[in-house]
This record gives structure tokens, C-alpha cells and sequence, in this order.
């Protein structure tokens, strides 16, 4: 008995040993772990600004080509305008030349214009002797016209025209009115809702 008594209190003093070693290491590797979390949010705080700065200097290069854009984005089409300025410079000279010869020069140079402007997507949109379309027609008169059905496209006041086949600028016509109903006393067609003369 006597020599299970004296091993025992090896055997605690071995337990206990561990136990020590396992809390130091423990605290040893707590400390490995927070050192390492620092560290790897110092690294993401050191990205994060990083991409700030970036970020701003993106922002920057845009508003930058936003303003060039703004500036300058006509400049394709002005260069193309500049040799029609120049024509219309060099016909204006052009005083002693027949009116003929001039209105010769003036048409080559309203051509040679509309072609350019086509490059540019725009397009002339044919109204004369058409038909109304509200659409795309802007009607500035209503005209009796015998022998025109009514909404009949009788003159052109002025072109319109189309961009990229969106409507830019309505043309305005001179629209052929509706022949009055045969019946008499009618209102004309075309007067929508309004009420007819009054008969007594």
C-alpha cells in the first residue's frame, strides 16, 4: 500500500505538469492569432485605401472626358461643315457672276451638304404630295382642294427631317381640307365632334 501511496503524487504532478504547458501555449497561440488578425486588417485597411484612391481618380477621369465630350463632341460634324462655309464664302465673291452661275454654285453646295449631313444619320422626310401624317407633319393650313381627298399634302412650307429614323423636326404643310359632306348643311368631315348649324 505504502508504494501505491507514493505513486501517486507523481502521477498528480505529472497531470498537473501538462496542464501548465497547455495554458502557456494556449496563450502562445492567442496571441499568434490576434497578432496575425492585426496584421491582416492592417493589409485590408492598407487595400481599402487603395481602391479609394483609385476610385477618385476614376471619378476624376471621367468628368474629365464628360467635359471633353461636352466640348468637343461636335467636332466631326463642324469639320464637315467648314468646306460648305467655304463655298458659300467663295460664291458670295462671286458678285459680277450670272445669277444663273450662282444659283448653279449655291445648288451644288446645298447637295454636297445634304450628303455630308446623311453621314451624320440624318435623313429629308418626303412630305409633297403625300399624305397628312401628324406624326410626322406639322399642318400650318387647310386648304379647299376639288379633285384632293381631304388630308392631302398640297405644299411643303418647310422640310422635315429625321435622324437616325427618329423625327427630329416636323415638316410643315399645307393639308388639303375634306370636300363637305353631300347631304348639305353637314358639318364638313373632319370637324370631329362639333355640332352642325343650327336649323329652325
Amino acid at each position: 500500500m505504502k508504494d501505491r501511496e507514493n505513486e501517486l503524487p507523481p502521477e498528480e504532478a505529472i497531470v498537473e505538469a501538462p496542464v501548465a504547458g497547455d495554458h502557456e501555449a494556449g496563450a502562445a497561440a492567442v496571441g499568434g492569432v490576434e497578432s496575425a488578425e492585426t496584421a491582416d486588417a492592417a493589409k485590408l485597411k492598407e487595400q481599402l485605401a487603395y481602391l479609394a484612391a483609385e476610385f477618385e481618380n476614376f471619378r476624376k477621369r471621367v468628368a474629365r472626358e464628360r467635359e471633353a465630350q461636352a466640348a468637343f463632341g461636335n467636332e466631326r460634324l463642324l469639320r464637315a461643315v467648314l468646306p460648305f462655309l467655304d463655298n458659300l464664302e467663295r460664291a458670295m465673291g462671286q458678285a459680277g457672276s450670272s445669277a444663273e452661275a450662282l444659283l448653279s454654285g449655291v445648288r451644288m453646295t446645298y447637295d454636297l451638304f445634304l450628303s455630308e449631313l446623311r453621314k451624320f444619320g440624318l435623313e429629308q422626310l418626303p412630305a409633297q404630295d403625300g399624305t397628312f401624317d401628324p406624326s410626322l407633319h406639322e399642318a400650318i393650313a387647310s386648304v379647299p382642294s376639288p379633285g384632293k381627298p381631304g388630308g392631302s399634302i398640297l405644299a411643303e412650307a418647310r422640310k422635315g427631317y429625321l435622324l437616325h429614323g427618329r423625327l427630329l423636326r416636323p415638316a410643315q404643310v399645307t393639308v388639303a381640307a375634306a370636300p363637305p359632306e353631300d347631304g348639305g348643311g353637314g358639318a364638313p368631315a373632319g370637324s370631329g365632334d362639333r355640332p352642325g348649324p343650327v336649323q329652325g
